[in-house]
């Protein structure tokens, strides 16, 4: 090996330096080392045709971020450096660590390991920031600028081991950052109407406000300059969307924002795209509602929508298995599957039922052959067989078997096997089987317990209210009464003044007018109380009239009974029961009141 002459050199890359160095005096390159003498920097902005020096290491001092970010400003450094063989230092520090970047360069780490020897005396400062600046250089990263709070950081990590002693795990160290690139943002449309479904719900349904689409802006980025002091470029922004969205202005609104467009919803339905445009439309058909189409369909009544179901296939359920169904107007032509579940406040099912389909309306229910459970406010069935039906009123063409509780009943033919429970009125065209029941009882029938809670509670009110204002109304007229003398003596002091032909006095004439005008009220009040007390009569004369609703009740049949249809009448508040098999013409029965005794009175 040639004698190793240390020589003094300019360099822009330091790493490549040693390397032909080594190379030249055949040692590994790990035996060749270096020491900066001198770092010149130079740049070039937008407007400058030739490099310029920089000697400070802020380079906000000499242009602006938004130039340092441009693909137009250009920086690099030179270095005087002395090759030299690799010896150990004279300096009395031992900093062993490793450098790290992320991905961008634009964020240098230094990450000190604990067996580092860092004496606390003067000049370290120098020692550790020239020891951080060669390892940069030989990892190619400008020192000086774009080194942060290089000076801070280090003060810091001395400051700790001052009061702590030694480090006792890695220290992180930044020693460089300059400027992060910011990605340019692609257009993007965002479906948030398909995040409102509820679970296992594959049908979109909004209500009016609800956030549907956005299409977010497309944004250009900022280009970033890394710690080597090279470019980092950002691409422009992709551009796919804008055309894509096209809304019907009747049923969404748009409202542009500073990074997107908003578009909401005005009414309740379901987002439709036709022909490339988006609505909302309040109506929706298909031919079935099953998990694996469309899941269940939930939302809800108090939206505006309008769902019809047309199954043509009569091997196939229109209303699937398991389904759940929550809309406001429903129309089935196919069959509803076991275990399936509608809410809604108007009904209409094409065909059948199954015997474990769970049906709510809140209004009508229309059914063509009803086996489930249905609860309505109104219910109109062609045949009702083996089903229960809970509803205020129901129509029922032909039964079998199955059960009814309503407030009334209207059976057209009933066949065999049927209970009816009913409030008011039971009335049948004609019987054509056995082993029927048809009773009155109030007490199973539910709004029969709601008016009677409701009656109650009013009257409570009306009573206490009616209280509280009649002993103000006694401690006013006792008053009333003591100014009524008084007020007497003022008319007369008006009348003496009237027939003498002098001024009466202002004062007697107010007080009198001041009279009138609390008598008339006085009379208000009367007459309020008056009417609060005859309400509460009339609230109580209903209210027993309904613990004698059995009294009131009637089942009608157009034709004579065969001895096996069993009738009877549930006291509402003994629940004794009066019973009988009629076998003959019975077109009216009742339960009526002789001497204190209910008996069942038939009218043929």
């Amino acid at each position: 090996m040639a004698q190793f002459t240390p020589v003094t050199k300019t360099s822009t890359n330091i790493n490549s330096d040693l390397l032909i160095k080594a190379q030249e005096y055949r040692v590994p390159v790990d035996q060749v080392d270096f020491d900066l003498l001198k770092t010149t920097t130079y740049y070039k902005g937008i407007s400058d045709k030739e490099w310029k020096e920089f000697t400070g290491d802020d380079l906000l001092t000499i242009t602006t971020e938004t130039e340092i970010r441009s693909a137009l400003f250009q920086i690099h450094q030179e270095h005087e450096i002395r090759i030299r063989p690799a010896e150990l230092s004279a300096i009395p520090l031992n900093l062993r660590f490793g450098i790290a970047a992320d991905k961008t360069k634009t964020k240098v780490i230094a990450q000190i390991d604990p067996s580092s020897l860092i004496p606390l005396k003067k000049g370290v400062q120098e020692w550790i920031k020239e020891a951080i600046r060669r390892k940069k250089l030989r990892s190619g990263f400008l020192i000086n600028v774009c080194e942060g709070k290089l000076t801070q950081e280090i003060t810091k990590m001395l400051i700790q081991i001052q009061k702590e002693g030694p480090l006792k795990k890695p220290y992180r160290l930044t020693i460089g950052e300059c400027y992060t690139p910011s990605p340019s943002i692609n257009d993007t449309v965002l479906l948030h109407y398909k995040k409102i479904k509820r679970s296992n719900n594959l049908v979109d349904a909004v209500e009016p406000g609800d956030l549907i689409l956005e299409y977010i802006l497309p944004r250009q980025g900022l280009n970033g300059r890394s710690c080597t002091g090279e470019l980092i470029s950002v691409p422009k922004p992709v551009i796919k969307y804008a055309a894509y969205i096209k809304f019907d202005t009747k049923t969404i609104r748009a409202e542009k924002g500073e990074k997107s467009i908003l578009y909401y919803s005005t009414v309740s339905g379901f987002v439709r795209r036709v022909q490339g445009i988006f609505t909302i439309s309040q109506e929706l058909q298909i031919t079935s509602a099953t998990f694996k189409e469309t899941g269940s369909i939930e939302a809800g009544s108090e939206k505006d929508i309008h769902v019809i179901i047309n199954q043509k296939e009569h091997s196939k359920d229109a209303v699937g298995s398991g389904v759940t169904i929550d809309v406001q107007k429903l129309d089935v032509s196919g069959t509803v599957g076991s275990h399936a579940k509608i809410q809604a406040t108007e009904v209409t099912i094409g065909a059948q039922t199954h015997k474990k389909s769970e049906i709510s309306v809140t209004e009508n229910a229309t059914i063509h052959l009803h086996r489930g459970n249905l609860k309505a406010k109104e219910a109109t069935i062609e045949i009702l067989e083996t089903g229960k039906i809970e509803a205020e009123i129901v129509r029922v063409k032909q039964m079998l078997g199955g059960e009814i509780i309503a407030r009334k009943v209207y059976i057209d033919t009933l066949l065999s096997n049927a209970t009816i429970t009913a409030l008011e009125r039971i009335e049948i065209q004609t019987i054509e089987g056995d082993g029927n029941n048809l009773i009155i009882d109030p007490n199973a029938i539910s709004s029969y317990h709601d008016k009677i809670d409701e009656i109650k509670s009013v009257i409570a009110a009306k009573t206490a209210y009616l209280a509280e204002q009649t002993n103000d109304f006694i401690s006013r007229q006792t008053t009333f009464k003591e100014r009524n003398a008084r007020i007497k003596q003022f008319q007369k002091r008006l009348m003496d003044a009237k027939k003498s032909g002098t001024q009466p006095m202002k004062a007697d004439i107010v007080r009198v007018q001041q009279y009138k005008e609390e008598a008339e009220k006085f009379k208000e009040i009367a007459e309020e109380l008056n009417q609060q007390d005859k309400a509460i009569k009339e609230l109580r004369a209903e209210l027993a009239k309904l613990y004698e609703a059995d009294l009131h009740a009637v089942i009608l049949h157009h034709a004579p009974y065969n001895g096996h249809t069993r009738i009877a009448f549930i006291d509402p508040k003994t629940r004794q029961e009066h019973a009988l098999s009629p076998n003959a013409q019975a077109t009216k029965i009742t339960l009526r009141k002789v001497e204190e005794k209910k008996e069942i009175a038939i009218e043929a």
